[in-house]
């Protein structure tokens, strides 16, 4: 039988008003797994004006009680009822494995324990005004009704963290599912609903794939929308920025990553074999911080190129017990991955690993030697099992060529001297940059983000989901420069 996932509007669940539904397939069976409520405009402008309606109230509401709330849903997250469902909803939805489905239901009571922390962060500051006698106070304000919109592939740890923070910050939240995961936002939300969160306060809506670019823009358009966040690829993010600077409105957008790796003459081998290939191919590398490109000093090179051929040539991809990387979301993915590859064979890069071909979905894990920056496997955010490998004889060339992306989001280095890692460490244009560990790394409480460009600009803190308020205490008898009779 097939699962319905539904719309959550002003805290109650609700097929979409027009009636219309759309299928979600998995991307390799090609099965339908769920039948979503597809939200009609009449449903958008209810979820926004419930947001807007609800957002006073949600601010004011003191953060003892928002963080019980925060603690109540981590805590149902994590009961059969809610976890197991997540679980098999991320599977199904988006053709994962069993062991990421239960990171994804696992990081969601995670961000929800932290903003439990952030809740009491939204603390200001006082000095004297400019004028004897007077005060200056200086608050954390929310910005209002926020749009969320996130991604596929950790889609209930993802929106989570798109929507806890606005939370705890005071903001109310019109969520926007992935078209391919409505069912495990639909869960997600509703053990929230149960938790306590007041009407209003959260709405979900999915839209089918050929509404979503006008809905997408009247939504970003309508007045009581105040902020906006997104978590996915830099194509579509490039869109969403340009709909929201014709009304001036601010975004986080975390968008696509190219991780690169350094590996210096002195490296461990066996130990940066290991990092390298974990972070590449976890999940079949459909994660913003996977490892994609290796820039490794000559002298190494042989060494560890080898190492990465034996090793990789282990891992299979597929849905059978045996397979360690699952199918890609999509047949499309996977098209558009061997068209990455055989572009950069075309301009003379060596095929280490694999065979650039595809079943269905599933790509089998690719390593490529001798890739030039201006090929598509160079310059182009995969989002699959493949890796590129460049040989450089200087750190100064490594640095030169880790810089030279679009994308800034996270890297390595591994060298034994950890005085010259951190040095080139702080080199390397991105958010987290880790020394004798993986790209795929971020750490609790410091929000990741890139440094601009297709890696997209802002951060998931305090910072950003807030705006400072300034109220100024006029002291009695101010003397002005005219009187007016």
């Amino acid at each position: 039988m097939v699962a319905i996932s539904q719309l959550w509007i002003n805290g109650q669940r609700r097929p979409s008003s027009t009636g219309k539904t759309f299928d979600v397939l998995n991307g390799h069976t090609r099965e339908v797994v769920t039948k979503a409520s597809s939200a009609s405009m009449e449903d958008v402008y209810e979820a926004i004006e419930a947001a807007y309606t609800a957002q006073p109230s949600w601010e004011a509401t003191p953060w003892r009680t928002k963080r019980d709330l925060f603690i109540k849903a981590a805590q149902l997250i994590r009961t059969p009822k809610y976890a197991e469902r997540i679980i098999e909803a991320v599977c199904q939805e988006t053709a994962s494995q069993t062991d990421w489905a239960t990171g994804d239901a696992r990081a969601v009571s995670v961000y929800l324990m932290e903003c439990c922390n952030t809740v009491t962060q939204l603390t200001g500051e006082t000095m004297p005004s400019k004028d004897t006698g007077g005060t200056v106070l200086i608050e954390r304000r929310a910005h209002g009704a926020v749009l969320a919109m996130s991604p596929f592939n950790s889609p209930t740890a993802l929106a989570t963290r798109s929507i806890a923070i606005a939370l705890a910050c005071g903001n109310t939240v019109v969520l926007k599912s992935s078209e391919q995961s409505p069912r495990s936002l639909d869960i997600l939300v509703e053990a929230l609903h149960e938790a306590g969160f007041p009407k209003g306060v959260l709405n979900l809506i999915h839209v089918s794939r050929e509404d979503v670019p006008k809905t997408v823009a009247e939504m970003i358009g309508h007045k009581l929308i105040k902020h906006i966040n997104f978590t996915g690829s830099d194509v579509v993010g490039k869109i969403i920025a340009q709909e929201a600077a014709k009304y001036l409105k601010p975004c986080v957008l975390e968008l696509g990553g190219k991780a690169g790796v350094i590996v210096l003459n002195d490296a461990n081998i066996e130990e940066a074999t290991k990092a390298i290939l974990y972070a590449a191919l976890l999940h079949s590398g459909q994660i913003c911080m996977s490892t994609e490109r290796v820039i490794v000093q000559r002298g190494i090179s042989e060494s560890l190129i080898q190492s990465l051929k034996t090793m990789a040539e282990k891992i299979r991809a597929g849905l059978d017990p045996s397979s360690k990387i699952p199918p890609l979301v999509s047949q499309g993915s996977a098209e558009r991955i061997i068209t990455l590859l055989k572009d950069s064979q075309q301009r003379g890069a060596e095929v280490l690993v694999g065979d650039l071909q595809r079943e269905g979905s599933i790509v089998q894990p690719h390593i490529l030697v001798d890739v030039e920056p201006g090929s598509l496997a160079w310059d182009k955010e995969s989002f699959g099992p493949m890796l590129v490998v460049k040989v450089v004889d200087t750190e100064e060339e490594a640095i030169e060529l880790v810089n030279e992306t679009e994308y800034s989001l996270t890297g390595a280095v591994w060298t034994c001297d950890v005085q010259k890692g951190l040095a080139l460490a702080r080199r390397i244009r991105a958010s987290h940059v880790n020394v004798n560990g993986t790209s795929f790394s971020a750490e609790p409480g410091v929000a990741i983000g890139g440094f601009g460009g297709a890696t997209g600009y802002g951060r998931f803190d305090v910072e950003h989901f807030t705006q400072k308020h300034v109220v100024v205490i006029t002291p009695p008898d101010m003397k002005y420069f005219m009187v007016v009779n």
